[in-house]
């Protein structure tokens, strides 16, 4: 006897075991919707790209009419929309085939090119309209009032929280290349390291009162005309402006001694491309001494079609360079942090 003729479950025919091998009706109907949902969702990638792609091509186009960049409603939308739109963050897929799109890759290199003369200018605007206040407290009250100050303060908060994670001490020595017209993460980084402006301290604690010895910020640049303005503004700021210093010289000036720093900063706008970049590193590391920090402005996602994106993952870095940390900020900050440690030198023997 069987176990289910013991339960009274009678044996089992044949034909009570067949089974429809064949979808149902209902089983299509649900996969076609399945399959158009998943076509449209690809339709509304594919017009988002398209989008996407051609505000920032023609954007470049507009932009190229302009007879100048200095700041004035026409170039301060276009540049307001675009970075706008590349600060949105999209998913990897779509960034990807932004970047690839026709047209896109041509006009990335000539739109960087313009963002930096138009960063440029607005720095040099607004150091002049800063330095004509009646005395350090109105020079100090218009320096805030620059449209991205705010930024430079997140973005200084968040480069010092980078580099406290690297190393133990806070930085006394900091060399910043490629300080620009309006040395803002200068002025920021030293008011954060000296005064605690942004948590590194009590706000109400200063460097002398810890008998500690004051942070200095050398502030390098190319441009005589750079160089002239940012001294001009941090004579004019007085007390907050005490402990900036500044040279006129070359990125890769050999006559430039780094050894007594122990953080380099090299700015966004240093290099245009990653070719550019890796040679300056190159050159800036070998001027610098084993164990001091390299912090390097980089960019991600859409936001490398206003900075070029920094790799610091190439053989020729690697051998120089330890990378430590790399941050991407999601807000209104657009530059990307990376924090990397000189290596120590190889001993050369005959």
């Amino acid at each position: 006897m069987s176990l289910l003729s013991w339960l009274g479950l009678g044996p089992i025919s044949a034909k009570d075991d067949t089974r429809c091998l064949c979808p149902s009706q209902e089983s299509i109907a649900i996969i076609e919707k399945a399959e158009a949902a998943v076509n449209q969702l690809e339709d509304i990638k594919t017009q988002k790209v398209h989008s996407l792609a051609q505000i920032i091509i023609t954007t470049h186009s507009q932009l190229l009419t302009l007879s100048h960049h200095r700041p004035d409603k026409v170039i301060n939308d276009l540049l307001g929309n675009l970075v706008a739109v590349c600060s949105e963050i999209h998913d990897q897929d779509t960034v990807r085939q932004v970047l690839s799109y026709a047209g896109v890759q041509a006009v990335l290199p000539p739109l960087r090119k313009i963002c930096a003369d138009a960063e440029s200018c607005l720095e040099s605007h607004w150091t002049a309209h800063m330095v004509k206040g009646a005395g350090p407290d109105e020079v100090q009250e218009r320096l805030k009032s620059f449209p991205y100050y705010e930024n430079y303060e997140e973005l200084a908060r968040l480069e010092l929280c980078a580099i406290l994670s690297v190393t133990k001490h806070a930085p006394k020595r900091i060399a910043f290349i490629g300080s620009g017209p309006l040395p803002l993460t200068s002025l920021c980084l030293l008011d954060a390291l000296n005064n605690g402006s942004l948590g590194s301290r009590p706000s109400h604690t200063h460097a002398h009162e810890l008998n500690q010895e004051a942070t200095v910020i050398l502030n390098i640049d190319c441009d005589e005309a750079a160089i002239s303005a940012s001294l001009q503004l941090c004579l004019a700021l007085g007390a907050p402006g005490q402990g900036m210093e500044f040279i006129c010289t070359d990125a890769e000036s050999p006559a430039q001694d780094l050894t007594e720093f122990d953080v380099v900063y090299m700015a966004a706008l240093v290099g245009m491309s990653q070719t550019d970049k890796e040679d300056i590193m190159i050159n800036i590391a070998s001027r610098m001494r084993p164990g001091a920090l390299m912090v390097v402005r980089s960019s991600w996602g859409l936001r490398t079609c206003l900075y070029p994106e920094v790799d610091l993952t190439t053989p020729s870095l690697l051998e120089r360079l330890k990378p430590c940390i790399v941050v991407h900020p999601y807000g209104q900050v657009v530059n990307s942090v990376i924090v990397a440690k000189i290596r120590e030198r190889p001993n050369c023997q005959g």
